[in-house]
């Protein structure tokens, strides 16, 4: 009899298809580079009968699987919106913001000495420096000496060195920019998720494709998200292995 050694050395795109509140699909997509996709061996729950009789004393005589789970675990490498959203339990939108200004109606604000105090927009265009006024109309304050501005972020910093008072009532007349293409993620906004999972596959060792079907998953983020640090981040989530009516998990070659 002839033997056949048969190795396998996967590679594979990974695939999410995140149920919504309906229980409904709402469409397969790509998730990017998933460093680790791996599904443990089987969970199992028996009862057991365990013999009395001289014959069989000691011995197992029954046994019935009770309670059998699986649990799966991926990683990823790409910190895209869609990803973020899952490991913050959150929910993504577009980000954008339309060019204008308040300069006809500055908002309002109570000065803080040499903290910032974040104004109603980003991205405050530098060539129409704000305006910055008491309450009253008057003094006209001068940056630099009495305050600072973030353009970026759109905050003021009073500084304690100028001439305004510690929460003084302050009017701030602004001109900002556009944002176009940004998102946000609002974090903890969904308490589960359930997905389908597809790994389309390749197994490398044999030259021929797979692909690993999980029907149905509840997957929840299983590390932390590095906001600081030297290396590039990764976000890891667990999950566990649902019965449905098409089955739990299949893998198939071809």
């Amino acid at each position: 009899m002839s033997y056949t050694q048969e190795a396998f050395m996967g590679a594979g795109d990974l695939n999410l298809d995140v149920y919504d509140s309906a229980g409904e699909k709402t469409g397969e997509l790509d998730v990017g580079n998933a460093t680790i996709f791996e599904i443990d061996a089987p969970s199992i729950e028996k009862k057991e009968q365990i013999g009395m009789r001289r014959e069989n004393y000691g011995q197992t005589t029954k046994s019935v699987i009770t309670k059998v789970e699986q649990n799966l675990k991926f990683t990823l490498t790409d910190i895209n919106r869609k990803n973020l959203a899952l490991a913050m339990l959150g929910t993504d939108a577009d980000y954008t913001q339309a060019a204008g200004d308040n300069t006809a109606a500055p908002e309002e604000i109570i000065a803080h000495l040499d903290k910032y105090t974040k104004l109603a927009s980003r991205n405050l265009d530098e060539a129409s420096p704000p305006v910055v006024t008491h309450a009253t109309g008057s003094p006209t304050y001068i940056e630099d000496t009495d305050y600072e501005i973030d353009y970026q972020v759109g905050r003021i910093k009073v500084l304690s060195t100028g001439a305004i008072l510690d929460e003084a009532v302050l009017e701030v007349g602004s001109t900002w920019l556009e944002i176009a293409g940004g998102f946000k993620v609002d974090g903890l906004e969904v308490n589960k998720i359930e997905a389908y999972l597809r790994l389309i596959g390749e197994d490398q060792a044999n030259s021929r494709d797979c692909e690993v079907i999980v029907y149905k998953a509840q997957i929840e983020p299983a590390g932390p998200i590095k906001w600081l640090g030297e290396e590039l981040n990764s976000i890891e989530f667990t999950g566990k292995i649902l019965s449905t009516s098409d089955g739990s998990w299949d893998v198939l070659f071809y």
